[in-house]
């Protein structure tokens, strides 16, 4: 049931109602989003309080969905954001962490040399 990091990881570039649940998540991916949601790419949708978030994949037998609501603080702002982004493992963690992951003020993501 673990996620495997070596599917793509994409933030959905808008808020979403965090009563959403499996089918109205699954409906995002294939009809806003349009990409294949069996594909094993983990889907993050984050509420418009920026205090709760939501990830979704499938892991081979089933659909997936976790569920994060942060105590202190927020998740990172995703109005600069104008597609959907695609993350790696590494930024993912900093996110759910209430971390930030540099982005330019056109939304598009500052690579940072390691």
């Amino acid at each position: 049931m673990i996620f495997n990091p070596k599917y793509p990881i994409y933030i959905f570039n808008d808020y979403v109602d965090m009563r959403k649940g499996h089918n109205t998540l699954a409906y995002i991916v294939t009809h806003k989003i349009d990409l294949e949601l069996m594909s094993g790419a983990l889907f993050l949708f984050v509420a418009k309080s920026r205090k709760a978030c939501k990830a979704l994949f499938f892991d081979g037998n089933g659909l997936v969905l976790i569920h994060k609501k942060i105590e202190r603080g927020r998740f990172m702002s995703f109005d600069h954001i104008k597609e959907v982004t695609e993350i790696n493992s590494n930024e993912l963690t900093l996110i759910l962490n209430g971390g930030q992951i540099p982005l330019s003020k056109s939304g598009k993501k500052i690579l940072l040399k390691r």
